[in-house]
C-alpha cells in the first residue's frame, strides 16, 4: 500500500537537516585553530633593590649585555619593602612575572636554598664557570644544585678617623683615662671606650648606628656574628634568640645609641656615610662599598678595620645573589644574563666602580682589581669568617628584632628581657628552619 507523507512533516525534516549542516559548520569554524609555540620575548626582567651595584648592573646590562647577547635588559629597581615582597612572590608564590630575581645574600640564603622555587644554575652554566665561584658552597642547596650566583661579594667593616686615632696627642690622652692603647677597637668594650673618647657633640659624635627598621636589622647582624652567635642552629632548626652571646650582642648593640646624632632614629648607614664624609662622625660599621668613596675624597683621614667583635671576626656576607625563578616567564633569558653578570669582563667593571670584590676567584688576583681597592688585602682576610642569617623567615625576624631593640631603647625592657621575649614570647613555638 502507497504510503503517503504530509507536507508538514518533509518540511520539519528538510529544516532538521539544515540546522544539523548550520551546526556542525559552526562548530568547525569556531574550533580554535592548532597552537603554535610562542614566541618568548626577546627581553630579561629582572627584579633588584635600588643601591650603587644595582645602579652599576644596569648600566652594563644597557651597555655591555645587550649588544653582546641580543637581549634586551628590563631591570626593575624598587625600595626594599617592594623588593623583599616581590621576591616572596616569585621565588616562593610562582608569580613567574621576573626572568631574574636579585636576593640578598646575608638574609635570604636560608629560606631560598630551603624552599625557593628555583631552577638550578647548572642549566645554564659551564663545569668550568661554577668552579670560579668564589664560596661556591654558599650558594647550593642540600641537594647540591647551585642555586644562585653573586653579583659581587661584600661585608661590613670598620671605618674611622684615622688621622684622629694616630695624632699624638689623642693617644696620649686615651691611655691616660683608658689605660691601654689608642687603636682600631677589636672587642665590643673597646669599640664603647673608643666611642666615648671621641663623642664630642655638637661637633663630633663618638659612632653612628641607623635606627630605621631595616638599617639597625643590619647592624644587629654584626653584633650577633661578632659573639659567634647566629639566629638558629641549622642542625636543629632551633631558635637561638636568647642564648648568652645572643643577649651580650643586644647589650653591645642598643648602648653604642648613646653616642649618636640626634635624629639617628629615622636615619640609615648612608646617612652615616654623609656624617663621615662631613667630619661629623668618628666610626661606624658598614658595607665597604663605600671604601672608594671615602679613598677619593678623604684618602688620608679615613682608615679600615675588620668589623668589632668578642669573636673576632665575624662578618655578615653580603651580595645580591641571582637566581632563576622555576615560574619564570624566559628563564633561558635569565640564564643568559646571570652568564654575563659572572663573566670576567663585567666582574671587573663593577668591582673596579662599586669597589666590591669580584665573585671570581680568578678575577680576585686581576692587577688591576688589587690596584683599585685601597687595602684589598684586608678585606680578602675577612673573607673565610663570613656567614649568613641560619633562618628561614627573615622578614618577620627583622620585624620582631626592630621591636625588641626598640624596647630597649625606650626603657621598656633590658637586652636580656628583650632577647626573652623574643624567644619565648614574639617567636614562640617557631623554629629558625622552617
Amino acid at each position: 500500500m502507497k504510503r503517503e507523507i504530509g507536507q508538514g512533516t518533509v518540511t520539519v525534516v528538510i529544516v532538521a537537516i539544515i540546522a544539523a549542516i548550520v551546526g556542525a559548520a559552526a562548530v568547525y569554524f569556531l574550533m580554535p585553530a592548532p597552537a603554535e609555540e610562542e614566541e618568548k620575548p626577546n627581553v630579561v626582567r629582572v627584579i633588584a633593590v635600588a643601591g650603587p651595584e644595582t645602579d652599576v648592573l644596569a648600566k652594563y646590562a644597557v651597555e655591555d649585555f645587550e649588544a653582546e647577547t641580543g637581549y634586551t635588559a628590563s631591570i626593575e629597581i624598587v625600595s626594599r619593602g617592594l623588593w623583599g615582597g616581590r621576591v616572596v612572590n616569585e621565588l616562593i608564590e610562582d608569580a613567574g612575572i621576573y626572568d631574574v630575581v636579585m636576593i640578598g645574600g646575608g638574609d635570604d640564603l636560608q629560606w631560598v636554598k630551603s624552599k625557593g622555587h628555583t631552577i638550578p644554575l647548572e642549566t645554564y652554566l659551564t663545569e668550568a664557570e661554577m668552579n670560579k665561584i668564589h664560596g661556591k658552597e654558599w650558594w647550593t642547596n642540600v641537594d647540591g644544585e647551585l642555586v644562585g650566583v653573586p653579583q659581587y661579594i661584600n661585608f661590613p667593616m670598620l671605618f674611622y678617623r684615622k688621622d684622629l686615632l694616630e695624632d699624638p696627642a689623642e693617644k696620649a690622652a686615651f691611655e691616660a683615662e683608658y689605660g691601654y692603647e689608642l687603636k682600631p677597637p677589636t672587642n665590643y668594650d673597646e669599640l664603647y671606650d673608643v666611642a666615648e673618647f671621641f663623642h664630642r657633640p655638637p661637633d663630633m659624635y663618638g659612632f653612628f648606628l641607623g635606627g630605621c627598621d631595616w638599617s639597625v636589622n643590619c647592624d644587629h647582624t654584626y653584633y650577633m656574628y661578632g659573639t659567634g652567635s647566629n639566629y638558629g642552629d641549622v642542625a636543629t632548626g632551633d631558635l637561638t634568640l636568647n642564648t648568652t652571646e645572643a643577649k651580650s650582642a643586644m647589650a653591645a648593640l642598643t648602648r653604642m645609641a648613646d653616642f649618636n646624632p640626634p635624629g639617628w632614629e629615622t636615619m640609615s648607614f648612608f646617612d652615616g656615610d654623609q656624617y663621615m664624609l662631613e667630619g661629623k662622625v668618628f666610626m661606624y660599621q658598614n658595607w665597604f662599598y663605600i671604601w672608594a668613596t671615602f679613598c677619593d675624597q678623604m684618602p688620608d683621614q679615613v682608615g679600615v678595620a675588620a668589623v668589632t667583635g668578642d669573636a673576632q671576626p665575624g662578618a655578615h656576607l653580603g651580595a645580591f645573589v641571582a637566581v632563576i625563578p622555576e615560574a619564570a616567564p624566559n628563564p633561558d633569558a635569565g640564564g643568559a644574563f646571570i652568564k654575563w653578570m659572572i663573566s670576567n669582563d663585567y666582574q671587573k667593571k663593577q668591582s673596579i666602580e662599586t669597589g666590591n670584590l669580584p665573585m671570581r676567584t680568578d678575577t680576585m688576583e686581576d692587577s688591576e682589581v688589587k690596584a683599585a681597592i685601597k687595602d684589598y688585602e684586608i678585606f680578602k682576610a675577612v673573607m673565610p669568617y663570613l656567614t649568613f642569617r641560619h633562618c628561614t623567615w627573615p622578614g618577620e625576624l627583622q620585624s620582631g628584632l626592630y621591636e625588641a631593640i626598640s624596647k630597649v631603647w625606650d626603657g621598656t625592657m633590658t637586652a636580656e628581657e628583650a632577647c626573652d621575649w623574643l624567644q619565648n614570647t614574639k617567636f614562640a613555638g617557631r623554629a629558625a628552619i622552617e
